[in-house]
């Protein structure tokens, strides 16, 4: 007798999406909802392109999950239905957090053929030049993640670079950079920031009835009709609004929340699949990121899981000891302050008493999910 095939059950399964792709992250709503004033401010910022003028720079800003990227993407997808005269390039910074990395990206965008091996920075930003003379249209390049780009001096180069593009070289390019951080640009060098003159467009956390209400939008067109249980799309919306008005945790946890009732054929979407799916959503936000770690900071990262309220002279003394411990103390020092930006790490100042204060660290990732991800990557 043939052995049944281990995937016949997934077609047994009762179904509770119509259409789970509107609950991915990435996609983009042929409506935003309570986001307006906002997607009208950015569409002001690229007019000037329509007139072949340059675009105004933007910096926007506003907490995790609020519509920043979606609106950007919402405004440049639209701009480039309506005209040939612009292209967008979106970089998240996590991933493209160097100089070259970044460059080398909208180098090859724009057409130039950049050989397979390294170049210097010199050499790809003339490229760029060479090729963005030629395009025939203006490229908007969207730095997501932004501040990834200003943890290194070297790195915060890169803003220099682009702006000198428009102010010497005279060709058109436009820059939309997104944070977390409102007073991001504060920490600028002085002449990106003076030559930066940027638009600043704030994004506010999403109320708990406005959450209820993009929820109940995508739910309506994301299940099958009834297969949600009363109640789920509000602790979902509550949820979120205590996590800063996040919308894109409410609608992540939806989608696992439906995975798993799926997983149990189910037919319903119930308050206990939902609460399972909080912990592995909100745990999956603080890990994002957490793949373009070096072996050095991962290596400390998980010294501070595994060891609640560390003080720093005690990391340095567990990394030492590991097979891997080559950093300086000074340099851990730098990488833990780098951590900390990053939100994978928080600390506070305890007393010593007469010696003092000292800095005790926390991981903001549960030791659980950190370790498990370790495991994945063989660490």
């Amino acid at each position: 007798m043939a052995a049944k095939n281990i995937f016949s059950r997934a077609s047994a399964e009762k179904s509770v999406f119509l259409d789970e792709r509107l609950l991915y992250p990435e996609f983009v709503p042929e409506r935003l909802p309570h986001r307006e004033k906002h997607i009208e401010a950015l569409a002001y910022c690229f007019e000037p392109l329509l007139k072949g003028r340059k675009p105004f720079n933007l910096f926007i800003a506003g907490p995790t999950g609020v519509g920043k990227t979606v609106c950007a993407k919402y405004v440049l997808r639209q701009l480039e239905e309506y005209s040939d005269r612009a292209k967008s390039i979106y970089l998240n910074c996590f991933e493209f957090n160097s100089r070259s990395s970044v460059l080398s990206s909208i180098a090859n965008f724009v057409g130039a053929a950049l050989p397979r091996r390294g170049l210097a920075v010199d050499e790809i930003f003339s490229k760029l030049l060479e090729s963005l003379k030629k395009c025939g249209f203006t490229p908007i390049v969207v730095l997501d993640e932004v501040d990834q780009l200003l943890l290194s001096e070297n790195s915060q180069k890169i803003l220099y670079d682009l702006l000198r593009v428009v102010e010497y070289e005279k060709q058109r390019i436009g820059i939309a950079m997104i944070s977390n951080e409102a007073a991001l640009t504060a920490r600028l060098d002085p002449r990106v920031r003076s030559s930066m003159a940027e638009q600043t467009i704030l994004f506010e956390p999403y109320t708990p009835q406005q959450l209820k209400g993009i929820l109940a939008e995508r739910a309506e067109l994301a299940f099958v009709k009834g297969a949600l249980e009363k109640d789920v799309l509000n602790v979902a919306a509550a949820h979120a609004a205590k996590l800063g008005g996040d919308a894109r945790i409410a609608l992540e946890s939806l989608l696992k929340a439906g995975r798993l009732a799926e997983k149990e054929n189910s037919g319903t979407v119930s308050l206990k699949h939902l609460e399972q799916a909080f912990s592995s959503v909100d745990s999956a936000s603080l890990l994002k990121g957490f793949k373009h770690l070096g072996k050095d900071e991962k290596a400390l990262l998980k010294i501070i899981a595994e060891n609640p309220s560390i003080h720093a002279g005690k990391i340095y003394e567990f990394y030492r000891s590991s097979d891997s411990g080559e950093l300086k103390e000074r340099r851990l020092r730098d990488v833990l302050i780098k951590l900390e930006k990053q939100n994978f790490i928080s600390f506070e100042y305890v007393s010593l008493g007469n010696k003092g204060k000292t800095k005790i660290f926390s991981s903001r990732i549960p030791k659980e999910f950190l370790i498990k991800e370790l495991a994945k990557e063989g660490a």
